[in-house]
C-alpha cells in the first residue's frame, strides 16, 4: 500500500538534470526539466531525435551510458531514471547516498518523488493524485474523477471566503489606525483644509449641500481585490471612482449642476481611503474667473490633485490650466460635457470643453460607463508621467446617467499601472501612447489616440468625439450594407497630430464629414480640416454637421443623409404596419403582399410545374450552398475545463464544395428544435402549416417550424425598429406604449439592459402578450439567420473530399437563465452523419507566393486554426520535394494541459524540422502571466530575419486586443536587430500590410 506522499516542488533554473535510459520516457524526462529551466545530461545509447534541437542549443549534452560513474552524481539537483537496462537500483542508491532526490520511472520504492497528474482551476485550487509512482494511469482517471464531481460553484465560493477573511482582517486593523490616530488625523485634516483656503477665496466654507449618498461602488472589495472587480455604475461615478482612488486631494467645480462630484464628496464623509491607504478630501469649490488655483498650494505641498467639473467651468479654469501646463505640474480634470440651461436643464456642452485645448493640456475623451473608467486611469497615468494637467472629458447629458455593467480596477491595479507608466518622465505624445498600452496589458481593453472602424475602401469617414462618436460607431453596421462608410473615434484631442490623423483614414476617402456636438465655432472641425490641407490630403473635402443634442437616431439620420441615403423613420415604419394589418383584415386572407399561408394545393402547384413557378428545392436560395455531413466531431478539451473547444470533420465528397487555404466556412446554424417547438406552442401557431414569403426577390415556401428553426434569428437580439413595429400590433395600450417607449430617450436605459440581457425576439412576443402578429408579419419582421464563419483548420490536400473545423462554444448567464452562441450550440449538438448546410468565404489569410519565404503565425485559442491548414499545406509541398521556407508558430492560450490545441500534431511537426521554432505562452501556468507578444518580443532577432531580410510573412488570428502589444514587439524586432529608425518603425509596418506581408484576422 502507497505511503501518504507530500506535495513538494523543486526549482531547477540554471542547475542540472541527470536523465538515465532512451526512448519516449527518456525524453519526457528531459523535456520535463528543461521547461523547468535546467540543462540536461542523459546518459543514453542513442538520442531521441526529439531532443534533437535542445543539443544543437548545447542544453543537452549526451553521455554514452557505460561512463556513468556514481561521483557523477553530486554534480545534478535531480536525477530521473527512465529504465532499468542501466541498472536503476545502483543509480537510486548513489542519488540518495548523495543526498540527491530521484525518481525512477515504474518503482515507488526507489522514487524519492513521483510526477503527478495536477488539476490547477481557475481561482487558484490545485488538486494533486499520486499512488507513489506505481500506477499514474490510474492516478490520472482518478484525479478526473474527483474533478468532475467537484460542486460547479466550489471555487467561487472559496474566493468569496478568502475575499471576507481579508476584509474582515483589513476592517479589524483599520479600526484600531483610526482608533489611535482620530485626534492626530483631526487636526491635520483642519491644518490641510486651512492651508488650502488661505491661497483659495474661492472655496465654499458651508459644508457641501449635497446629502448623503448612495453606496456608488462597493469600494471595499475594489480596495482588496487583485484583480478587475465587475460592478453596475455611470459615467459620473466611474470617473469619479479614479480620482478619488488615484489622488489626495478632489476639487469639484459643478458651477450650476450640483448634483456632479457627488460619489466623490460622499466618500469622503465616510472617510474611504484612495490606493495609497491614505485619507481623500473632496471639496465643493465656486466656479468664478481664476477657479484652480486651490491646485497651486495642494501641489506644492506635494499632494496628488484631481478635479471634478462641468463643461460650463473650464472656461473659467483654462488660464490656471496653461499656468500648470506651462510648469510641469500634473493635474487630472474629469469635464462632463453638460451645463445648464436657462431652464435649468441639464444639457450637452462640448464648446466648454474646447475652451481647455488652448492651455497645452492633454485632452482625452470617452463616452460610456466603461470607457469614463479607462480613460479616467490613462488619463492619471499621463499625468504623472508626463507632468502636465489632462482633462478627462466625460459624456453628455444624454448618456451620463445610463447605469452599465463596467469592469473597474481595483486600487491595487490602479496604483500599480500608474507608477508603471510614471516611472520614466515623457512628453505628452509619448505618455500617452504608453498609457493607453499599458492599460492594454493590465486590462485586456484597447484604446488608440485615433480609432478607425468601417470600410477599408470607404469613400466618406465620419470624424467624432465622445458621445458622438459612439452613436456614430453603434449607426455604422446597418450604413455599411448600403455604402463605404467609416467613423474615426478621436480618443485623444491634445496633443493633436495632423499627420497622423490623415494615416488614420483609408487611402480611398475623399470626404471627411465632422460630427459637431456644438451651435458655434467647432475646435475640431478646424483641427481636421488643417490637418487635410498640410498633410498632403488637399483632395479630401471636409464639412462639418450639428449633431448637437441628438439621439442615437438623430446622428444615424444626421449620416445617412450626409451619404445620400433614405433616413429611417421608426414611426413611419409603425403607420406603415397598421395600416397593412387593417387592408389585410379586410379580405379574407391574413397576409402581406410579401407573405402568404399555402394550402396543400398551392404547393403542390409549384411541385408540379416547376418551370411555370421558378420552383427551386434548395435549403438556401439567396446564395451558393453545400449541404454536407458530419464525419468526426469530438472535444478537444477536458470535460472538467471550463472551455469546451470541439474539433469537426466534414465529408465534402461529391458535393462540388472547393476551398483554399486560408478560407472561412459559412455554416448555417438551426435553432433548438425543442425551444422552437415550444415557442410554437407558446405563441399558439401551428408549426406545420406552410408559408410562402418573398425574400431577397424569390419567392420561397417552408413550414412553420421550418422558417423558426433554420431561417428567422427568432432567439437574436432585436433592434430597434423591431419594438417599434410590435406596438402597431398590441391590443393592449399599456403594452403598446410600452414598446412605443422603449424605442425613445427615456426608455433607452431599460432598452441598453434589455440588450446587455440578451433579450430575444422570442423573449419580447411571449412578455408582450397582447402584440400578436400573424406569422406572415413575423417572416418579414424577424432578421434572417446569418451564417457564422470560421477559419478552416486543414488543407484539401491533406485531407482530400473533407474540411475541418476547430471551434469554441459560447455560453453567458443572463437574469432570464443561461445563454449559448446559437452556431456553436447548434455544432456542439452535432452527431456522426448530420447534414449541415455551408458555404465557403475567402479570406486575407493567405500563404506567401513563394514556397521559400518565411512564415510567422501568431494564434490565440481556436485563432490557430488557420495555422494548422498553413502547417498541412507546407507539409505536403514539402513531400512533394518542394524546398519550404522556415516556419515560425506562437500559440497562446491560458493552461497547456488543459487547451494546447493540437499540440501532439506541433510538436512532430516540430521534431521532423518542418514548423522550425515553436513557441509556447500558456498564461495561467505560472504566476506571472505570460502571452505571446512576450515571446515574441524575446525572438527579435528572429523576427527580424524573417519579416526584413528574408521577405517573410506575418500572420495573427484570434481576439483583438493583442494586437497592438504583437505590434510593439514587430517595432522593438524592427529596431533592435533590423536596422530601422523607431520613427520610421510604424512606416515599415504599414508597407508590410500593404504588400499582405502583416496580415491580422482579429475579432
Amino acid at each position: 500500500m502507497p505511503t501518504p506522499s507530500l506535495i513538494v516542488g523543486l526549482r531547477l533554473g540554471g542547475k542540472k538534470a541527470a536523465v538515465f535510459g532512451d526512448g519516449p520516457i527518456a525524453a519526457s524526462r528531459a523535456v520535463f526539466a528543461l521547461d523547468a529551466g535546467a540543462d540536461v545530461v542523459l546518459y543514453t545509447g542513442s538520442v531521441p531525435e526529439s531532443l534533437s534541437k535542445w543539443t544543437d542549443r548545447g542544453r543537452v549534452t549526451a553521455v554514452p551510458a557505460a561512463k556513468y560513474a556514481a561521483s557523477d552524481i553530486s554534480q545534478f539537483s535531480v536525477v530521473f531514471v527512465a529504465t532499468n537496462a542501466y541498472g536503476a537500483q545502483d543509480i537510486a542508491r548513489d542519488a540518495h547516498a548523495a543526498g540527491v532526490p530521484v525518481n525512477v520511472a515504474g518503482d515507488g520504492e526507489l522514487s524519492d518523488f513521483a510526477l503527478m497528474p495536477t488539476y490547477r482551476g481557475a481561482s487558484g485550487l490545485q488538486i494533486a493524485v499520486t499512488t507513489n509512482g506505481v500506477a499514474p494511469r490510474a492516478a490520472s482517471r482518478l484525479l478526473r474523477e474527483i474533478v468532475d464531481k467537484l460542486p460547479s460553484d466550489l471555487e467561487p465560493q472559496l474566493v468569496q471566503v478568502e475575499q471576507l477573511a481579508q476584509v474582515a482582517r483589513t476592517a479589524e486593523l483599520e479600526r484600531a489606525k483610526v482608533l489611535a490616530s482620530m485626534d492626530t488625523s483631526q487636526s491635520d485634516n483642519e491644518v490641510s483644509q486651512s492651508a488650502t483656503a488661505a491661497d483659495t477665496p474661492a472655496l465654499r466654507s458651508t459644508p457641501s449641500s449635497v446629502a448623503e449618498g448612495p453606496e456608488f461602488l462597493d469600494l471595499a472589495t475594489l480596495r482588496t481585490s487583485a484583480t478587475q472587480v465587475t460592478q453596475d455604475t455611470d459615467v459620473a461615478t466611474a470617473s469619479a471612482y479614479v480620482a478619488h482612488a488615484l489622488s489626495d486631494l478632489c476639487f469639484v467645480y459643478a458651477a450650476r449642476e450640483q448634483t456632479l462630484g457627488a460619489a466623490a464628496l460622499a466618500w469622503t464623509r465616510r472617510a474611504e481611503k484612495n490606493a495609497y491607504g491614505e485619507w481623500v478630501s473632496a471639496l465643493r469649490m465656486e466656479t468664478r474667473l481664476g477657479a484652480g488655483h486651490a491646485a497651486w498650494g495642494a501641489l506644492a505641498g506635494g499632494s496628488r490633485v484631481a478635479a471634478i467639473a462641468s463643461a460650463e467651468s473650464l472656461p473659467y479654469m483654462a488660464p490656471v490650466l496653461a499656468q500648470l501646463a506651462a510648469r510641469r505640474q500634473p493635474i487630472v480634470v474629469h469635464a462632463a460635457a453638460q451645463s445648464l440651461d436657462d431652464a435649468s436643464c441639464v444639457r450637452s456642452d462640448v464648446a466648454g470643453v474646447f475652451a481647455a485645448l488652448h492651455s497645452r493640456a492633454v485632452v482625452l475623451a470617452s463616452a460610456s460607463a466603461q470607457e469614463a473608467h479607462d480613460v479616467a486611469a490613462v488619463a492619471h497615468a499621463v499625468a504623472a508621467a508626463a507632468q502636465v494637467p489632462v482633462v478627462h472629458v466625460t459624456s453628455g447629458a444624454l448618456d451620463a446617467n445610463d447605469t452599465n455593467c463596467v469592469h473597474v480596477l481595483s486600487h491595487s491595479q490602479l496604483a500599480a499601472f500608474v507608477a508603471d507608466v510614471a516611472a520614466t518622465q515623457l512628453e505628452p505624445a509619448e505618455a500617452v501612447q504608453r498609457a493607453l498600452s499599458q492599460f492594454h496589458a493590465v486590462s485586456g481593453r484597447t484604446y488608440r489616440s485615433l480609432e478607425y472602424s468601417g470600410s477599408s475602401d470607404a469613400e466618406t469617414v465620419f470624424v467624432a468625439l465622445g458621445a458622438a462618436a459612439a452613436s456614430a460607431q453603434a449607426a455604422l453596421p446597418s450604413i455599411m450594407q448600403e455604402s463605404r462608410a467609416g467613423v474615426l473615434n478621436v480618443r485623444a484631442l491634445r496633443p493633436w497630430d495632423h499627420a497622423e490623423l490623415v494615416r488614420s483614414l483609408p487611402a480611398s476617402v475623399r470626404r471627411v464629414v465632422v460630427l459637431s456636438a456644438t451651435d458655434g465655432a467647432d475646435a475640431l472641425l478646424a483641427d481636421v480640416s488643417v490637418a487635410a490641407l498640410i498633410s498632403g490630403a488637399a483632395h479630401i473635402g471636409v464639412c462639418g454637421e450639428s449633431v448637437l443634442d441628438a439621439s442615437d437616431a438623430d446622428i444615424a439620420n444626421t449620416m445617412r443623409t450626409a451619404l445620400g441615403l433614405d433616413t429611417v423613420s421608426e414611426e413611419t415604419e409603425a403607420e406603415a404596419e397598421v395600416e397593412a394589418e387593417a387592408k389585410a383584415e379586410e379580405t379574407p386572407a391574413i397576409a402581406t403582399p410579401d407573405a402568404s399561408l399555402d394550402t396543400a394545393l398551392a404547393l403542390a402547384k409549384r411541385l408540379a410545374f416547376p418551370e411555370a413557378y421558378a420552383t427551386q428545392l434548395t435549403a438556401r436560395p439567396d446564395e451558393r450552398t453545400f449541404a454536407v455531413k458530419v464525419s468526426s466531431l469530438r472535444r478537444m478539451t477536458p470535460d472538467s475545463y471550463d472551455r469546451n473547444i470541439i474539433h469537426i470533420e466534414f465529408d465534402t465528397r461529391n458535393t462540388g464544395l472547393t476551398y483554399e487555404i486560408g478560407d472561412a466556412l459559412g455554416v448555417y446554424g438551426s435553432n433548438d428544435a425543442q425551444e422552437v417547438r415550444d415557442f410554437c406552442a407558446a405563441y399558439g401557431v401551428d408549426e406545420d402549416v406552410l408559408v410562402t414569403a418573398v425574400k431577397d426577390g424569390r419567392s420561397q415556401t417552408r413550414t412553420v417550424y421550418a422558417w423558426l428553426a433554420h431561417t428567422l434569428d427568432v432567439f437574436g437580439r432585436p433592434s430597434k425598429k423591431f419594438y417599434s413595429a410590435l406596438a402597431a400590433f398590441a391590443t393592449d395600450a399599456a403594452e403598446a406604449e410600452k414598446l412605443e417607449w422603449l424605442t425613445t430617450p427615456e426608455g433607452a436605459i431599460e432598452f441598453k439592459g434589455r440588450v446587455a440581457d440578451t433579450v430575444t425576439y422570442a423573449d419580447i412576443l411571449l412578455e408582450f402578450a397582447s402584440a400578436r402578429p400573424p406569422i406572415t408579419h413575423l417572416v418579414d419582421l424577424i432578421a434572417p439567420i446569418k451564417p457564422r464563419h470560421y477559419s478552416i483548420a486543414s488543407s484539401a490536400r491533406m485531407h482530400p473530399g473533407s474540411v475541418h473545423l476547430c471551434v469554441v462554444t459560447v455560453h453567458w448567464p443572463t437574469s432570464r437563465g443561461p445563454r449559448a452562441g446559437q452556431c456553436t450550440r447548434f455544432l456542439d449538438a452535432l452527431n456522426i452523419g448530420d447534414a449541415v448546410t455551408v458555404s465557403v468565404k475567402p479570406s486575407v489569410m493567405k500563404l506567401p507566393p513563394l514556397d521559400a519565404q518565411p512564415v510567422i503565425m501568431a494564434g490565440l485559442g481556436t485563432g490557430m486554426a488557420p495555422f494548422r491548414a498553413f502547417i498541412e499545406e507546407r507539409a505536403m509541398r514539402k513531400l512533394e520535394g518542394i524546398d519550404v521556407g522556415p516556419m515560425t508558430l506562437y500559440f497562446g492560450s491560458r493552461h497547456r494541459a488543459m487547451e494546447y490545441l493540437y499540440g501532439e500534431e506541433f510538436e512532430a511537426y516540430h521534431a521532423d524540422g518542418l514548423l522550425t521554432n515553436l513557441r509556447l505562452a500558456f498564461s495561467r501556468d505560472q504566476k506571472d502571466k505570460v502571452y505571446i507578444q512576450h515571446k515574441m518580443r524575446d525572438d527579435a532577432e528572429l523576427l527580424a530575419d524573417g519579416l526584413l531580410a528574408n521577405e517573410g510573412c506575418f500572420y495573427l488570428c484570434g481576439p483583438t486586443w493583442p494586437a497592438s502589444d504583437v505590434k510593439d514587439a514587430m517595432v522593438h524586432a524592427f529596431t533592435s536587430h533590423g536596422g530601422v529608425k523607431p520613427t520610421e518603425a510604424s512606416k515599415v509596418i504599414e508597407e508590410l500590410k500593404e504588400s499582405d506581408r502583416y496580415i491580422l484576422e482579429v475579432y
